[in-house]
């Protein structure tokens, strides 16, 4: 094995691209626009035209070979994937993701939660918002996203989840769904409890696995947004969760479950599966939780001894937003404490972009901001 090429140029393609580098490989980012992971000193970037699979075919069947392997770094790229399985399948030596039956199941919320109810794993009450009459037994509030999560939906002003609580808040947010052409998954809302987010990361190939679980400290649950601040937890009954699932899909790969934990009750249910590398991906190399290398058979140059607490990983431009911001801001508006913020601040040792072996991702932004 000596290539890897990563579909996607975000953050985590570039965790995933410093990390193949720890283990020898050659890093190719793959996507159609600029990201951290293109500043990347030890990638090559491969830009592609946005809505010509057949080009990009071509543009990674140049890139393919027998020491070659194949990751996505976003459910977009997964998505291109499965529709070209075969193909790919045929030009790489490796997809690092589970078959297509695993990966339909994880990227439409709608067939994961009916997934979930069969494999007794604990979900909130979900139904489709469109096809679906609201449950007997649900009561308001209720929170709305979508049943796919597409590249575009910011663009056609499609939040990634919302909370309604009155129905005439639903019936406008399903006429805006609808005139989007996009599929409204509605769930009973948790978001009034006092919850936790889990993570719970994983890599898995044939009989062997290694898991990590972890919690979100920002933005708050009632929030429905991505993690700017997360440390290592461990939770042994959502790792537990975690295995089941992954067995229960005969899952190959990397991937991440999200959790939410109601912490009065002690119920942990389950939100999704992401099945490929998530935003915090840095957090497994930093503890010595090898995903790459069970994956591949390929033992990283740079292995650390391996821990389950005293990891914190942070992204501070949006960390900043998140605790300071006029609109979210949670020190700014007193939900959480000055003295709280600076002490997980103090604690991060897990960066997004801050690498002294490789300083273009964290300099570059900064100095067109000075410019």
């Amino acid at each position: 094995m000596d290539t890897l090429v990563i579909l996607g140029a975000s953050i985590t393609a570039l965790a995933v691209a410093r990390d193949a580098h720890a283990h020898g490989l050659s890093p190719v980012v793959v996507d159609r626009d600029a990201g951290p992971a293109t500043l990347c000193r030890y990638a090559k970037v491969v830009t592609t035209p946005d809505g010509d699979d057949l080009a990009v075919l071509e543009q990674l069947d140049s890139l393919a070979g027998p020491g070659s392997a194949l990751i996505s770094t976003s459910d977009y790229w997964l998505r291109f994937i499965v529709r070209h399985r075969a193909r790919l399948d045929a030009a790489f030596a490796w997809i690092l993701h589970p078959r297509n039956e695993a990966l339909d199941i994880c990227l439409d919320k709608s067939a994961f939660a009916r997934w979930c109810k069969a494999a007794a794993l604990p979900t909130p009450l979900t139904w489709n918002g469109l096809r679906d009459s609201v449950p007997d037994t649900a009561r308001l509030p209720f929170l709305l996203r979508p049943a796919n999560t597409l590249h575009n939906n910011r663009e056609l002003g499609i939040p990634k989840a919302v909370q309604v609580f009155e129905q005439s808040e639903l019936e406008q947010w399903l006429a805006r769904y609808a005139a989007a052409s996009l599929e409204p998954l509605v769930s009973e809302s948790l978001l009034g409890r006092d919850l936790e987010q889990i993570s719970v990361s994983f890599a898995r190939r044939g009989d062997r696995s290694l898991v990590l679980s972890a919690r979100k400290i920002r933005p708050a649950a009632h929030r429905c947004a991505v993690g700017s601040c997360v440390e290592l937890h461990p939770d042994p009954v959502a790792t537990s969760m975690a295995n089941k699932a992954t067995q229960l899909l005969d899952y190959f790969g990397i991937g991440e479950m999200e959790l939410l934990l109601d912490r009065s009750s002690g119920e942990r249910l389950v939100i999704e599966i992401n099945a490929r590398p998530w935003l915090q991906y840095a957090l497994a190399p930093a503890s010595g939780h090898d995903f790459l290398g069970l994956i591949l058979g390929l033992p990283s140059r740079r292995a650390v001894p391996r821990v389950t607490e005293g990891k914190t990983w942070i992204n501070l431009y949006d960390d900043l937003f998140n605790a300071f911001s006029r609109s979210v801001g949670e020190v700014r508006h007193g939900r959480s404490s000055a003295g709280a913020y600076i002490a997980s601040v103090s604690r991060s040792n897990v960066f997004a972009l801050l690498d002294w072996r490789d300083p273009a991702p964290l300099l570059a932004p900064l100095l067109r901001k000075g410019a």
